[in-house]
């Protein structure tokens, strides 16, 4: 990020030697929202890669070690094809993305997590009760800005549930980890803490639901296509200048 910052400061150094009557351009992009985008909102907020189609609710903790409700949203990159979940804690915010594998243990884990509550078979054990379901791992990006989470790592997750007092919340519980992220500035966040998503039976049933690989599948369909589309305008385009081209030389 600190290299791309000071590419763009050199970049209107460059302008302004050249005078006022010089001007950059930058071709207008879409982002995978369908968003306008361009080069200078990529270079300095990153590029918007993740499709966002539903909100979801969550607890997590505060930094008083209070459980807060989230207002979360799921995420899913088509290009990846990896889905999860954008949400806050603490004091940053994060993005968790399982691929279609760990997104099944999850979705199983809830079935299991339901099942149990309604035959009451949940037990008070936190360090057995917090990983019952199965561990895997998961991509992490992470930020104290939302529009600027330039820091990632790979990790690993415990799916389970957990009693705060006499209520059993659904939990996935993401291990902290260290910054991977090639470019590192002198401010980075050098790690982040262990995250742990608690959910209600409701808020369960309803995450697992959104995290259905038969929604995802929808998303990448619509991805593929406007990806297909766009190909062909550009195919188009080119036609059509060679067309032009040819008609021109006949002259």
């Amino acid at each position: 990020m600190k290299i791309a910052i000071k590419k763009a400061l050199m970049a209107a150094l460059l302008v302004s030697a050249l005078g006022t009557s010089f001007v950059f351009s930058a071709k207008v992009k879409y982002d995978v929202n369908g968003n306008k985008t361009s080069f200078w909102k990529e270079l300095l907020l990153g590029k918007q890669k993740y499709v966002e189609y539903d909100d979801v609710n969550l607890y997590t903790n505060t930094v008083f070690q209070q459980q807060k409700d989230r207002d979360s949203t799921m995420i899913y990159n088509p290009m990846t094809k990896e889905g999860g979940v954008s949400t806050y804690f603490e004091t940053m915010y994060f993005n968790f993305v399982f691929n279609e594998e760990n997104r099944k243990l999850i979705i199983d884990g809830v079935n299991s997590y339901l099942d149990d509550f309604t035959n009451k078979r949940l037990i008070h054990s936190t360090n057995k009760s917090t990983k019952m379901y199965g561990t895997g791992k998961c991509f992490a990006e992470f930020g104290t800005v939302k529009i600027m989470m330039n820091h990632e790592a790979k990790t690993t997750f415990k799916v389970g549930y957990r009693f705060v007092k006499k209520s059993p919340y659904f939990v996935i519980s993401v291990q902290g980890a260290k910054d991977q992220a090639e470019n590192q500035s002198t401010y980075t966040v050098k790690d982040f803490p262990t995250v742990t998503m608690y959910f209600t039976r409701a808020q369960a049933k309803d995450f697992a639901e959104k995290l259905n690989q038969d929604q995802l599948d929808v998303l990448q369909k619509e991805y593929d296509e406007r990806i297909f589309n766009q190909q062909n305008v550009v195919i188009q385009e080119k036609e059509e200048y060679a067309s032009e081209k040819d008609a021109y030389e006949e002259q």
